[in-house]
């Protein structure tokens, strides 16, 4: 068998490269472990207010004439029961 004497030594580039994924790997999990960045107060406050219009938006765009929630639907109308009572 031949010995190879270089076997335990890796090329700098390669070493770096490694090094790179070792950083990548920790960053990675302590970002999932702890989060990006705290949120501040002006940061809820942002949020809070986007979501309060996104609300708003929501009552505007709504069909009140044809809400199921609004109407009784377990009545039949007077149309509807003319053509199931027809024998």
């Amino acid at each position: 068998m031949a010995s190879n004497n270089n076997a335990t030594e890796i090329s700098p580039v390669l070493k770096s490269f490694v090094d790179d994924l070792r950083a990548d790997i920790l960053a990675e999990e302590l970002i999932v472990e702890h989060g990006l960045l705290k949120a501040t107060d002006r940061d809820v406050e942002d949020e809070v207010s986007h979501l309060a219009s996104q609300d708003d938006r929501a009552d505007e765009e709504d069909d009140f004439d044809n809400d199921e929630n609004l109407h009784d639907m377990e009545a039949v109308s007077p149309t509807m029961r003319a053509i199931f009572e027809q024998d």
